[in-house]
């Protein structure tokens, strides 16, 4: 499964959707997974990340019937409550999670506070000038674990946890 990231409009993908994507496709490719889970909810862009990153990977080859898409979700924590409502319906409950290296640990946890049994392929990083802007996504990063930390303090990874398992 691939984590949105921002989207610029309507088949415009930002530099980290298109690492990501590509990346994904090739763990399709692989046989690291039967589908390739697109996750991301409508944005500032006015259209969902997941729909942007599906019309990439059709791009790049990838068959409608191995496409599912999540386009609710606008946090990694919905992200994961969102997958994991997908996967237990679907019958499964493992997944292989494909975002940025410095996104990844707290993805993980997330995906796992969520019940399901989750490993990590990060994309490889940015080049050139794209470089500043990971750098800013890792810095960022920071603070995300404290919103977390508030977050399981406060019950609200349990309450979504259970949400993710009723539902």
């Amino acid at each position: 499964m691939v984590l949105g990231a921002q989207v610029l409009g309507p088949g415009h993908p930002a530099p980290a959707v298109r690492r990501r994507v590509s990346h994904g496709v090739e763990a399709l490719r692989r046989d690291r997974a039967r589908w390739l889970v697109l996750t991301g909810g409508v944005g500032a862009a006015g259209v969902s990340e997941a729909s942007v990153m599906a019309d990439l990977a059709r791009r790049l080859g990838v068959p409608e019937h191995r496409l599912l898409l999540e386009e609710e979700s606008t946090s990694t924590l919905a992200q994961a409550a969102a997958v994991a409502r997908l996967a237990r319906a679907g019958g499964w409950d493992r997944v292989v999670v494909v975002t940025d290296r410095y996104h990844l640990p707290r993805a993980l946890f997330l995906f796992r506070r969520m019940g399901l049994t989750a490993g990590g392929d990060p994309a490889r990083g940015p080049g050139g000038a794209d470089r500043w802007r990971w750098l800013g996504g890792a810095v960022r990063e920071v603070a995300a674990w404290g919103k977390v930390a508030l977050q399981a303090a406060s019950g609200g990874l349990r309450r979504a946890a259970e949400k993710a398992r009723a539902e």
